[in-house]
């Protein structure tokens, strides 16, 4: 037997009789369910979409709510624990810009310097492994929500290590288009 309980009001109380356990969804990003004979409650974080940014000196796009670039981006949040996956689509993109790109975290991180990894998938069109993908580096530097992209290339010194170099439009064989797509993801530790 279920019974549901709609309540607008900040707390509730349903009485639930054992053995039985109840779940409860709330309207924000979490369900929690308590095991009545043992009083034993579980939480359970749930993923929540969010739109990152995504920015570069010059870029411009077309695209706002459901179309914008950052909008299939998602984060769970268990205390100050957040894990994230961002998803950039760039077919509402106008123009790329010259500036390095960025995009955001959904919450300020506790600590700076952190390191993401992630990748561009140039065009879906052909298998990424067939030298259409770029493999990123995503980091910040002190505390600010936004990440500065960057791809990974042999330094020119000898022997030579593998370094970053900033991810904009025209790096060479860097250049993206409106097919291209772009995937970074990590956990972090949040002041929020």
């Amino acid at each position: 037997m279920s019974t549901t309980v709609t309540t607008t009001m900040s707390t509730a109380v349903v009485q639930v009789i054992p053995p039985a356990s109840a779940t409860i969804v709330t309207s924000g990003a979490a369900t929690a369910t308590i095991n009545v004979a043992t009083n034993a409650m579980a939480y359970v974080p749930a993923a929540v979409r969010y739109t990152s940014d995504f920015l570069a000196t010059g870029l411009t796009y077309t695209g706002t709510g459901a179309t914008a670039p950052g909008y299939n981006s998602y984060y769970v949040k268990n205390g100050a624990l957040v894990t994230f996956y961002i998803e950039i689509i760039c077919s509402t993109v106008t123009n790329f810009g010259t500036g390095q790109y960025s995009m955001s975290l959904p919450f300020l991180p506790a600590q700076g310097g952190n390191h993401f990894a992630g990748w561009v998938w140039r065009d879906p069109a052909i298998p990424a492994d067939d030298a259409n993908h770029i493999i990123l580096n995503a980091d910040h530097n002190g505390l600010t929500k936004q990440l500065d992209l960057h791809f990974l290339v042999g330094a020119p010194a000898n022997p030579k290590p593998v370094i970053e170099n900033q991810l904009k439009q025209g790096a060479p064989g860097y250049n993206l288009t409106t097919v291209s797509k772009m995937y970074v993801n990590g956990t972090y530790i949040t002041s929020e």
